[in-house]
C-alpha cells in the first residue's frame, strides 16, 4: 500500500442515489485487485475527521481506478462534489481481496453499496473467460445503477417491489435457482448482513464454499484501531481491514 494523490476524471450519478467516481492511480502503489479497498482523506478540514473506506469497482493499469458510492452522509456528499482534475489523497490498495475460483463456477451476490466491488469481481472473471452469473439487488428501478458496464455483464435484477427484474430479494431468487447450485459452485457476496447470511446459509445447505466482503465503519483502514472487528466463527474477533474484508463465509459468526 501506499499514500499518494490521484485526480479525479469524472464522477458521475448512476442512479437515483449513486455516482461513479473514477480518478488516476499511482501504480507504484501495487495494482488493485477485486475485494481491495482504499481510504480517502475526502476534505482538508476537520470534517469529516477520519479517512473513509471505499471498495473499488474497477481498475485497469492505463485508465485508472473507479469506485461506485452512496451519497448518504456528510462525507459523501463532499465527495459528489468533487470534479474532473481535483486532487484525492488516496491510500490503498488494502485489504484481503477475493480468491478466484480456479476453474469452478462463480455465483455473484451484490446488493447496496456492495454492487461495485462485486462488478469489478465479474469484469475480472469475464476478461478470464471465467463462467459466471452476476445477480444485483435493489429496492426499485431507480435504484440499480445501470452503466453499460455493468448491463454488459448480463446481470439478473432483482427489486423487491418487482419494478425492474425479478420479484423479490437476491434471496428470493437463490431460493429459486437452489437445485442447480452443486459443491462446483463458488458464491462470492457484498452487501447488507441479511444478504450475506443468506448466501452463507445457502453455501452450507449446497456444501460449496461462499467468500462475502462485509461492510464494517473503519477508523484506521489498517489494522491499528480495532474499531471494524467482526466476530470469528471459532471466538475472538477479526478485522475487517486487514483479516478482510473479504472472508470464508465459514470464518464468521453469523448469530
Amino acid at each position: 500500500m501506499k499514500q499518494f494523490h490521484g485526480i479525479v476524471t469524472g464522477n458521475t450519478p448512476i442512479s437515483s442515489d449513486f455516482l461513479e467516481m473514477t480518478f488516476t492511480w499511482d501504480n507504484s502503489a501495487g495494482m488493485p485487485v477485486p475485494g481491495h479497498f482504499f481510504t480517502l482523506r475526502i476534505s482538508g478540514d476537520s470534517v469529516p475527521l477520519l479517512r473513509r473506506p471505499f471498495a473499488l469497482s474497477a481498475f485497469d493499469a492505463t485508465n485508472g481506478a473507479a469506485v461506485m458510492y452512496q451519497r448518504r452522509g456528510r462525507g459523501t456528499a463532499l465527495l459528489a462534489t468533487k470534479g474532473e482534475g481535483d486532487p484525492l489523497d488516496v491510500l490503498g490498495p488494502l485489504g484481503r481481496p477475493f480468491p478466484l475460483p480456479e476453474g469452478r463456477k462463480a455465483l455473484l451476490i451484490a446488493g447496496g453499496i456492495g454492487i461495485g466491488p462485486i462488478a469489478f469481481l465479474a469484469d475480472t472473471l469475464a476478461g478470464r473467460e471465467i463462467p459466471f452469473q452476476l445477480v444485483i439487488g435493489c429496492r426499485s428501478a431507480p435504484l440499480f445503477p445501470a452503466t453499460l458496464r455493468l448491463s454488459g455483464l448480463g446481470p439478473v435484477i432483482c427489486t423487491d417491489d418487482g419494478s425492474l427484474g425479478f420479484k423479490g430479494t437476491t434471496g428470493d431468487y437463490l431460493r429459486s435457482i437452489e437445485a442447480t447450485i452443486d459443491r462446483d459452485t463458488v458464491l462470492y457476496a457484498c452487501g447488507p448482513l441479511p444478504m450475506l447470511r443468506a448466501c452463507h446459509e445457502l453455501a452450507i445447505r449446497r456444501e460449496c464454499e461462499c467468500f462475502v466482503s462485509v461492510e464494517q465503519v473503519m477508523a484506521c483502514g489498517v489494522g491499528a484501531c480495532m474499531g471494524c472487528a467482526v466476530k470469528a466463527a471459532g471466538g475472538g474477533y477479526l478485522r475487517a481491514c486487514t483479516e478482510g474484508p473479504v472472508f470464508a463465509s465459514r470464518e464468521l459468526a453469523w448469530e
